[in-house]
């Protein structure tokens, strides 16, 4: 029997999709949120507020330098041996920059663009010995389109009408100039399927919990905790030195995760560039929710050199542990 409105609404509140704060805390079918005063408005605040938009930036956010096995790289032509990195987020500014609505007035596509400022942090050992901490300021652009289907066609509680039924991966990265290095693909290996992007704000993943939809090319990926899994991941970087690319998953004090990825090939493209795939197998955590599996990747230089720009590339697939 098709899900009522009201059933769909409860079921993203109960799984996180719907953010907290709306209204006086009034249920969201009785009261819009604040700002909202028409559709395109709502599509727009819930595009924002979306536990997989708003979680992708939580996942790069280190808050705290932590150690790592990078030092293993050895030295070559380094002004520092890094012991412990970590990335500071201290702004983000979304902004709904399309929201479209498809012929038949029933698909809308929202890209949301964000503008992620902060603070690079390395703690390592310079030429002489001493103990040293880096801090490179960095600013990231991070886009990801979100597609919304209309469940109704309510005049007083416009807010209601649509809903996100599933969302690309998202493409971050440092802005132009310092942009040496780029994720070209993604590789998601869990028991039952895999992903393979290309192409990340053009693949969709649907929200499987709130109905079959033909739009998007796979659900998105639901894990239990304790699963095996692979991530795989393809880099062309202007480095000439091995690039540090990590993976990151899960949020929150107990449940995040940084590890570094391992090279398995390497290939000199011969126009100052290099294709290098790296891969780390990892076993889900088992807190429910919604969160990202990153793909961090940095020249080693963004570590290794104190006067070296920053420059990373991060890719995003969203997934959920049940």
């Amino acid at each position: 029997m098709k899900k009522s409105l009201a059933t769909l609404w409860t079921a993203m509140a109960m799984v996180g999709l719907l953010v907290t704060g709306c209204n006086n805390g009034n249920d969201p079918e009785e009261s819009a949120p604040s700002g909202v005063t028409n559709e395109q408005s709502a599509r727009q605040y819930f595009a924002t507020n979306d536990e997989f938009v708003k979680n992708d930036e939580q996942t790069i956010d280190d808050q705290e330098v932590q150690p790592t096995d990078y030092g293993t790289f050895g030295k070559i032509d380094a002004n520092i041996t890094p012991l412990r990195w970590g990335r500071f987020v201290r702004s983000v500014v979304r902004t709904v920059t399309r929201d479209s609505v498809a012929p038949g007035d029933s698909i809308a596509f929202v890209h949301i663009h964000k503008v992620i400022t902060g603070t690079f942090r390395i703690r390592g050992i310079n030429g002489n010995g001493d103990t040293v901490l880096v801090e490179k300021a960095f600013t990231d652009n991070a886009d990801r389109n979100v597609i919304f289907r209309r469940f109704g066609r309510e005049t007083k509680r416009f807010w209601v009408n649509w809903l996100p039924i599933a969302s690309s991966l998202v493409d971050g990265g440092t802005i132009a100039p310092n942009n040496n290095i780029n994720i070209t693909q993604l590789e998601l290996i869990t028991r039952n399927d895999t992903v393979t992007v290309t192409d990340p704000l053009n693949f969709y993943l649907r929200y499987r919990w709130l109905g079959r939809f033909n739009q998007g090319r796979k659900d998105l990926p639901e894990i239990s905790g304790g699963d095996a899994l692979l991530i795989k991941a393809t880099v062309v970087s202007t480095s000439p030195d091995t690039d540090i690319v990590a993976l990151r998953f899960g949020v929150g004090t107990f449940q995040k995760r940084r590890m570094r990825m391992q090279i398995v090939s390497e290939v000199n493209n011969g126009n100052g560039t290099y294709t290098r795939v790296f891969q780390a197998p990892f076993v889900m955590h088992f807190h429910r929710g919604f969160f990202h599996a990153a793909v961090d990747a940095a020249t080693k230089a963004t570590l290794f050199d104190d006067q070296a720009p920053y420059s990373v590339s991060w890719w995003g697939i969203p997934y959920r542990v049940f």
